[in-house]
């Protein structure tokens, strides 16, 4: 695949740097996570700006559900359109997740490469791994991941929800369970490098997501963890200059399509009623 050799190469080029510097290989996949983490910041504060206002909407998005239930593409017209008011993107959520996953493979090979390399802190042990080109013999990696995984899961979805919607509530904790499951699953074989990678990610994401959103559903669990006031957290907006900023920022090249593609539907639509009422 061309430029994934030089991307795994770029990888396993900064964590023999790393070794170098710390004199462990675990300690060096433990510092490359931390690296990471903190260069993504930037996008995961503006992702949570995004949820915030997705957020704020949901009235909104529930009465357009009630004012048109049965004319979905209207619905979904509508929809659209209130996203690029607010200066939505749905899809923001998922941005640093779909980063990871590059990372998360190409450590992988970066790992396996510097292994067959002999390097002496590649071959060597870390706390009770043998290497971190073989598998956690004890699984406390792939465990810890996924309970990190199921932490911050929980901490995604607001508090005092336990006993509402409980068809939709059931599913919603069963897709909370099959995450961590699956990185429980796919960390109980792989290198245990990737998955100290994994859980550490996953570790730091616990600390970010308190910062941010605080501790949600989990304090339905456990009431008496401390939380930040919303104003002091990073990347808060308040509502009224959230609302203005929206009102003036040029939305980008494919809001502004999807707008005036929203606008013709509505148009269409609203002729083609006219002339059935006609």
């Amino acid at each position: 695949m061309p430029g994934w050799e030089q991307f795994v190469d770029l990888i396993a080029g900064g964590l023999q740097g790393l070794a170098a510097v710390t004199g462990s290989a675990g300690l060096a996949v433990i510092l490359f996570t931390l690296l990471l983490k903190i260069a993504l910041l930037p996008i995961t504060v503006r992702t949570r700006r995004s949820t915030a206002a997705l957020r704020a909407i949901q009235p909104a998005l529930r009465e357009l559900q009630e004012k048109y239930p049965d004319d979905r593409q209207r619905r979904s017209a509508e929809t659209l359109k209130l996203y690029q008011q607010h200066g939505i993107n749905p899809a923001a959520g998922c941005l640093p997740t779909v980063i990871k996953i590059p990372f998360f493979i190409g450590l992988i090979a970066a790992i396996r490469e510097l292994s067959r390399s002999g390097d002496g802190a590649w071959t060597e042990s870390f706390l009770w791994l043998p290497d971190l080109a073989t598998a956690d013999p004890l699984h406390i990696l792939p465990i810890a991941a996924g309970l990190f995984q199921l932490l911050t899961g929980m901490m995604a979805r607001p508090a005092g929800q336990r006993g509402a919607a409980r068809g939709k509530g059931q599913a919603r904790a069963g897709l909370a369970l099959l995450s961590p499951a699956i990185v429980v699953a796919i960390g109980w074989h792989a290198p245990a490098g990737p998955v100290l990678y994994w859980a550490v990610s996953a570790l730091f994401s616990i600390g970010e997501q308190w910062l941010m959103t605080g501790w949600g559903a989990v304090r339905d669990w456990l009431p008496f963890l401390p939380e930040i006031p919303e104003y002091r957290r990073p990347g808060y907006v308040d509502p009224a200059t959230l609302a203005a900023e929206a009102a003036t920022r040029q939305p980008p090249w494919i809001f502004r399509q999807i707008n005036q593609r929203a606008a013709q539907r509505i148009q269409q639509l609203e002729a083609e009623r006219v002339r059935q009422d006609g």
